[in-house]
């Protein structure tokens, strides 16, 4: 089966996305630029595993089985969508704010130490 245009524009900005994201953690100096591309890199790889789940045919249903009959099973499983890809994104969603919490707070106590949040003043390259 082709992929649809949308699904591929989909996929090419997120793509894309995440490059940009992973640009900027490599690049920027700026610690709290480095959280907010982490946290958009992260936010990334979880759109493109809930388009793992996705399913390109006509009237996709939620992966809930609603006719206990043997056509009920049948329609879930032409038209049923992953559940398992989502439920790894709602966890990584969770364990993704915790984390960027944890990072914002690092970032909090290195500029109150150091008075900057500039990797090469921090690593004593730019004096």
């Amino acid at each position: 089966m082709a992929m649809s245009l949308a699904a591929s524009l989909v996929i090419t900005a997120t793509v894309a996305t995440m490059l940009i994201a992973l640009y900027g953690v490599a690049v920027r100096p700026n610690l709290v630029k480095k959280v907010l591309c982490l946290s958009l890199f992260s936010d990334m790889v979880n759109v493109l595993v809930i388009f793992l789940g996705y399913r390109d045919v006509k009237n996709p249903l939620p992966p809930v089985l609603t006719e206990y009959s043997s056509e009920g099973v049948t329609k879930l499983v032409e038209r049923g969508v992953d559940p398992f890809p989502q439920a790894l994104t709602i966890t990584a969603i969770v364990i993704g704010l915790a984390v960027t919490v944890l990072m914002a707070y690092g970032v909090i106590h290195i500029q109150r130490k150091y008075g900057t949040v500039d990797v090469r003043k921090l690593a004593g390259w730019e004096e």
